[in-house]
């Protein structure tokens, strides 16, 4: 074991406070054994139960060690950490030592018809996906990267944005089941490619062509991507892996509708390759989202549990399947349950945003707040760019009254938001939710300009339309959060009745005659 590993594992254990544990067992333990030969030899008992109380206190030393390890002691009682391998976290920290790192950005469309961004995009985020598993690489996240999507930007200013010192940008020209792929890997820092490849090969060959650019590149970076750590990876009726692809490009964009059409894409997957688990997984996630943020009707919690239990059966070593599942059970209140799945979730892969996002949420349901923002903080921590997490903490730390704290984390939030939108100035994801933030630093002219561009970017997204009325609602403008509650039930029409009823943000606006109409209007 070289001297680097040696330290990061030392600082593990301090900051799971194992030492800390050693030490108190220590010093409990030696007082223990002397009060026993006192108070032994003062009852009279026989030598042997002196000999018995000092085996026991040794036995007991390294089940303290492991349990210290495994859990956490807390003023609030003993949680397990659901992040026990000491992988999981010394990840995310050599990231600040020079580690390396790498964007991948989605690849040009060079075919005819220009009409395969979606498979180019998707080419690149299985890529992405494939190197994550790659112990001791910060890859950025698809949301940072593909921000660069159809922009002409300087590969210096990616890797200075991005925070990377490689970039992996490629091409495809695709005629009915012909591929031409091309791949380089650039130094940010002075232009030079370090590798590159040209692939001509059938569409079936489309899997070996990503696990060889995700070899070719650890191997530049002298770096393994270890047998272990690779991605589930099906081989697939093409056609099938076509409208899988498809999902997965509706999906990132979670709007109301792009998530139908997605929905639509990973449902054609699935009639032509019935037991292709990550678009079942894919599938569940839809219903899931759609419970979740934008139709919490029976029908999609059923779907999203029976979906992600096919998931499950089909692909149970995919994280994935795991975090549809926990998703489903957190919406269905199944609390413990779902801890199981994002759990193994984390087990399988510990660089799942999704699974470390979605536990959190969890525990917020639960209302276990504490353990919530440690939750979120790690999901922070695998996705350095995400600034939904980040939010979230600092709402949490609100609700817990430590108000001060609660600014702090705000203001990282709204850097990372700041961050995103200097790229992409529609992100209306960041706008709504940077909105609020600013509406809660004091910068309420800043906050409604995002809330207002956010709306009228999606005047038919159910979730940005509510959270409008809630913004209103909270920064005291009564009409405006009327408006936006009208607007949802004429237009979208498909927000939770309970969510209305029960949502402390509309306490502003509850006694209001218009409220008081459009809790009528909506269906039970």
């Amino acid at each position: 074991m070289n001297k680097f590993k040696s330290k990061e594992i030392w600082e593990q254990l301090k900051k799971r406070k194992v030492v800390r544990v050693a030490i108190a067992y220590i010093v409990v333990g030696w007082i223990v054994m002397q009060v026993g030969e006192v108070v032994f030899e003062g009852l009279g008992l026989p030598p042997w139960s002196l000999t018995l109380l000092i085996v026991l206190v040794l036995l007991g030393f390294p089940i303290a060690l492991v349990l210290s390890w495994a859990y956490e002691f807390t003023s609030d009682g003993v949680h397990k950490d659901p992040a026990g391998n000491i992988e999981s976290l010394t990840e995310v920290e050599t990231y600040q030592d020079g580690a390396p790192s790498i964007a991948v950005l989605p690849f040009d469309d060079l075919s005819e018809k220009g009409n395969q961004v979606y498979f180019c995009e998707g080419m690149a985020e299985e890529i992405l996906n494939a190197l994550c598993k790659v112990p001791n690489l910060r890859v950025a996240s698809r949301v940072a990267a593909f921000q660069f999507s159809s922009k002409q930007a300087d590969i210096t200013e990616i890797g200075e944005k991005l925070k990377v010192k490689t970039v992996l940008e490629g091409s495809v020209r695709r005629s009915n089941d012909n591929l031409r792929i091309t791949a380089q890997l650039i130094n940010t820092r002075d232009g030079y490619h370090l590798w590159s490849r040209q692939f001509d090969r059938k569409l079936a060959d489309i899997f070996d062509i990503q696990e060889e650019i995700a070899n070719s590149i650890a191997s530049t970076l002298s770096l393994t991507l270890k047998q272990d750590r690779r991605p589930v990876q099906q081989h697939v009726d093409p056609k099938a892996y076509d409208f899988f692809l498809r999902g997965l490009s509706y999906f990132a964009r979670h709007t109301t509708q792009d998530n139908i059409y997605a929905r639509q894409m990973f449902k054609q997957a699935i009639d032509i390759e019935p037991e292709f688990g990550r678009a079942w997984a894919g599938l569940a996630y839809t219903y899931g989202f759609s419970y979740m943020y934008f139709n919490a009707t029976e029908v999609n919690l059923a779907e999203a549990k029976r979906t992600s239990e096919k998931a499950l059966e089909l692909a149970p070593d995919l994280a994935e399947s795991h975090v549809s599942a926990g998703i489903a059970c957190c919406m269905d209140a199944s609390y413990k349950k779902a801890e199981v799945d994002f759990e193994k979730a984390i087990e399988l892969d510990p660089k799942n945003y999704e699974a470390w996002y979605f536990y959190g949420r969890t525990k917020v349901h639960e209302g276990d707040l504490k353990r919530a923002l440690k939750l979120f903080e790690r999901a922070s921590r695998v996705r350095p760019d995400d600034f939904q997490s980040v939010l979230l903490q600092a709402q949490l730390y609100t609700s817990l009254n430590q108000k001060d704290k609660a600014l702090e984390v705000t203001a990282v939030g709204i850097e990372r938001v700041r961050a995103v939108l200097e790229l992409n100035p529609d992100n209306n994801r960041a706008l709504n939710m940077g909105a609020f933030a600013l509406l809660r630093l004091g910068q309420a002219e800043e906050a409604k300009q995002w809330m207002e561009t956010s709306m009228q970017n999606a005047p038919m997204d159910s979730i940005i339309q509510y959270n409008g009325a809630c913004f209103y609602s909270l920064a005291g403008d009564v009409e405006s959060a009327l408006d936006c509650l009208e607007n949802c039930l004429i237009k979208v029409g498909n927000i939770s009745r309970e969510w209305l009823v029960h949502d402390s943000d509309m306490d502003n606006i509850r006694n209001h005659p218009r409220y008081e109409e459009v809790v009528r209007s909506f269906p039970e």
